[in-house]
């Protein structure tokens, strides 16, 4: 059987995620600050940067290089765009780069860099 890198296998979506837009407030004193918005919670698949499927989506993507991980899921609904965090469990992303693979809006891979939670 071919590699269809448009098919995601069910099986490999055994991650719950949820993806968090950035948005700028104003506290009290004037001072800027970040608050997370979710706007998706789906399943997808937590993989390494080694990967085939990486190496095919992000070659000599330059916003990609820094990437330590690959989440891959089915195409959704909303917009999601480079500087959004994905959080699975206690663990948090930056998504680094996104690929509508081959553009036909069926898969969704994200170049995200991990992110220590005590560092937000």
């Amino acid at each position: 059987m071919a590699f269809d890198p448009c098919v995601i296998q069910p099986a490999t979506l055994r991650h719950s995620i949820v993806i968090q837009a950035p948005s700028t407030t104003r506290d009290a004193s004037g001072q800027q600050g970040v608050t997370w918005t979710t706007v998706l919670t789906t399943r997808a698949a937590i993989g390494s940067t080694a990967s085939l499927t990486f190496k095919l989506s992000f070659q000599g993507n330059i916003l990609a290089s820094n990437a330590t991980d690959l989440i891959a899921l089915r195409y959704p609904a909303v917009n999601v765009r480079p500087g959004y965090q994905v959080v699975y469990g206690t663990q948090v992303y930056t998504v680094n780069a996104v690929d509508d693979v081959q553009r036909r809006h069926r898969v969704l891979n994200l170049a995200c860099t991990g992110m220590d939670i005590g560092s937000q």
